[in-house]
């Protein structure tokens, strides 16, 4: 039987999201109609969307000792995420981001600090929640830590998913450890540049694996068997997309924790990231356990 148990490491942070009329930078003033604030980050949001499909779902990450990190906290907290083995350091701030979000398109743009030196200074995880029954998530962040985490996984047996938005050098230290590096066209045209295709079998040849290619709207496409297959998008009436590929690595992994064949895997994928399209934040809107197990 699946365990449905999900680990995420990686970037977990307070969005401050604004919807504006025009993302023009041009202009000396952006004027935004509405303002919502929700816990967010890669990590943090995919793991929200794995506890709400039911996941037994730990969150490794770190923030600070202070009103926002508390908030962060609590609110994931409850959408049944486990953060006991979640730092809170008294020397850091959490990570705010400003999300600017344009009313008509639902495109966004984030203003963000740069982390380099809080994720290296970080006191180690506790790893112990990784075991052969979990499905690790990792997003390239605190990227010793992630080596570490990855390193173990290959150990117990447990299966990795990847979330990578460019080939860094950390991040190609992660990938002969991840088994399903789940990457948007952007890292995938840095590979091999125009190709996502051949991207991927490049990918697979170098570090092993199964590659994923998200290309939003268009769907993505996916490696089974030597062979490249296409997934569809499912078509909403966007709102915003902030958090929609967030929300598709967390439903991935919570198929895989399932025991889901990869097909029906990527299938749950794409609906938990239609639905998330369809309000503000990358929060706003995730699939519950019951959508998830809706015939479509």
């Amino acid at each position: 039987m699946a365990s449905e148990k999900v680990v995420g490491l990686g970037l977990c942070v307070i969005d401050h999201v604004y919807v504006v009329e025009r993302l023009d930078f041009s202009e000396t003033r952006i004027r935004f109609t509405q303002r919502l604030v929700l816990p967010g980050g890669m990590i943090g949001t995919a793991i929200s969307q794995a506890a709400t499909l039911g996941c037994e779902a730990h969150l490794l990450s770190m923030l600070g000792d202070d009103a926002d990190g508390r908030f962060v906290r609590r609110s994931i907290e409850e959408i049944g995420v486990k953060t006991e083995r979640l730092v809170i350091s008294p020397d850091a701030e959490t990570t705010v981001a400003v999300v600017l979000v344009e009313r008509n398109s639902g495109e966004r743009r984030f203003i963000v600090p740069d982390r380099r030196a809080l994720e290296r200074d970080a006191p180690e995880f506790d790893l112990a929640a990784i075991d052969s029954t979990t499905t690790l998530l990792v997003d390239g962040h605190f990227p010793e830590q992630a080596l570490r985490a990855v390193a173990k996984a290959r150990e117990v047996g447990a299966s990795v998913v990847g979330d990578f938005h460019r080939p860094s050098p950390a991040v190609r230290k992660l990938l002969p450890y991840v088994d399903f590096p789940v990457v948007p066209l952007e890292f995938a045209e840095l590979i091999s540049a125009g190709d996502p295709q051949r991207a991927m079998f490049e990918m697979a040849d170098q570090f092993g694996g199964t590659p994923v290619v998200t290309l939003g709207a268009e769907g993505g496409l996916y490696l089974e068997e030597g062979r490249v297959r296409r997934f569809a998008a499912q078509p909403v009436a966007v709102v915003d997309t902030t958090g929609a590929g967030d929300v598709f690595h967390g439903a991935f992994a919570a198929g895989l924790s399932r025991g889901w064949a990869l097909e029906r895997t990527i299938e749950l994928a794409t609906r938990a990231a239609a639905l998330c399209c369809t309000a503000l934040g990358g929060a706003g809107r995730l699939m519950t356990r019951e959508e998830s197990l809706a015939e479509v």
